[in-house]
């Protein structure tokens, strides 16, 4: 009994944390959908090849190439030959993608502190602990990780759950 309800609101909990975070971020994003998280992954990673993004969003390859037309279309993101094979194609914000995707991550932070500001301090290193452990046991391939830091601020993140989780994974 305990089990089920600590797995309900823990449900519904992810649910209003996702829904609102997503609802903020969808407000700064060129349109609805994964360009948000594209946009961030971008910064994560300048260079990502349409495949890696394509995985880390779940998306058909039909559908990742759509949606980077559309970011490039919007000026916010600009195609590059790779380094390692000219054939292959590179992805770069450009500056006004840049800019987008600090007003992403501004509405991604802001979402997550008012939920958090109703928690003290030692009740936040509490959660810190126990979400770091439950994030590391969701990972388990590079796709899982790029997955769930898809919205991620790297630059917040200094010794991050899910690099140490990945450290652990052969793939």
């Amino acid at each position: 009994m305990v089990n089920a309800k600590l797995e309900n609101i823990v449900g519904a909990l992810a649910l209003a944390l996702s829904d609102d975070l997503l609802r903020q971020v969808q407000d700064q994003a060129p349109e609805p959908g994964p360009a948000a998280a594209a946009i961030a992954l971008l910064r994560h990673e300048p260079g990502m090849a349409i495949e890696r993004l394509r995985r880390a969003l779940r998306l058909s390859h039909p559908g990742a190439v759509r949606l980077v037309d559309r970011l490039v279309a919007a000026a916010l993101v600009v195609r590059r030959p790779g380094l390692t094979d000219r054939r292959a194609v590179a992805l770069h914000l450009t500056e006004d993608g840049e800019q987008r995707c600090d007003a992403i991550l501004r509405a991604r932070r802001g979402s997550m502190a008012r939920a958090l500001g109703t928690l003290d301090e030692a009740e936040r290193r509490v959660l810190g602990l126990l979400t770091e452990k439950l994030l590391a046991g969701l990972i388990g391939d590079v796709d899982d990780a790029y997955s769930v830091c898809r919205l991620c601020d790297t630059g917040a993140c200094r010794d991050c759950p899910v690099d140490r989780a990945l450290s652990g994974i052969t793939e």
